[in-house]
């Protein structure tokens, strides 16, 4: 297979929507980020801080190429695509990646989990609250394994709320604004039985340091409300969705 690398931008032109490959995705900024850091010979050597000040370099460079019909072939197999922000101002940008056969099931792979959806050409990003691009139920989602996740949910018949979002006060903590601002969201809202908990699908972004420490202050402050929080991978809620129903309802019992 053929070594994928990150090159400056040398590429830049109007294309159909389908993209030059056969494979397409449509992502937030951060998910592309996830991407291009795994898929690049550099990425994969950094570790901690070296491998979070690459991504913001990533970043900053995909940031100044956030204009209508800009398109760029990373490699032979691996080119992306900006969209916009079909969900208004202050949200985040989308990208489309496009791949060929070689890479598609790697690419499906670091993306399992995360806030992503195949794209179909004709997508519009419809989807509500910042980058939740998929509907299901009347429910807004940002991936297939929250999807599957809300699926398996639904068929307990319990309440559960996905996306909800809310503020929290942080007097009498060691969080920074820097880590929590106030403002939290939870992947799934689940009651059952006079008591509620907390399912997060963490995707591949959760992995890094800056997030993990905004996971555990928010699981603090939440946990001082009274609602705790059980983490599953996006792989598990992905490949076995009601496994991972199961273990979370039968956690109820013991709380």
């Amino acid at each position: 297979m053929q070594t994928i690398r990150l090159p400056r931008v040398k590429k830049d032109a109007l294309v159909a929507a389908g993209g030059n490959l056969p494979h397409q995705f449509q992502v937030s900024t951060s998910k592309l980020l996830d991407v291009f850091v795994a898929l690049s010979p550099r990425g994969q050597s950094l570790t901690g801080r070296q491998r979070a000040d690459f991504r913001q370099v990533i970043n900053q460079r995909l940031y100044n190429k956030t204009r209508p019909g800009f398109y760029v072939e990373v490699g032979e197999l691996f080119h992306i695509a900006y969209v916009g922000q079909p969900n208004g101002a202050m949200t985040q940008h989308q990208w489309r990646i496009f791949c060929g056969d070689e890479v598609k099931s790697k690419i499906e792979m670091l993306i399992a989990g995360s806030a992503l959806v195949v794209a179909d050409p004709q997508f519009t990003g419809t989807g509500a609250n910042g980058n939740h691009s998929l509907e299901w139920g009347g429910l807004y989602l940002r991936s297939e394994a929250e999807m599957r996740i809300a699926q398996a949910l639904n068929e307990t018949e319990v309440l559960f709320f996905a996306n909800a979002r809310g503020r929290i006060g942080l007097q009498d903590t060691i969080v920074s604004n820097e880590q929590l601002t106030g403002r939290v969201e939870t992947d799934f809202l689940v009651f059952y039985q006079g008591k509620c908990l907390i399912l997060e699908v963490d995707g591949q972004h959760h992995l890094e340091d800056g997030q993990v420490i905004r996971d555990y202050a928010r699981d603090r402050v939440l946990l001082r409300a009274g609602l705790p929080t059980v983490r599953f991978t996006g792989r598990d809620c992905m490949e076995k969705p009601h496994d991972v129903v199961a273990e979370f309802m039968s956690i109820f019992k013991t709380v």
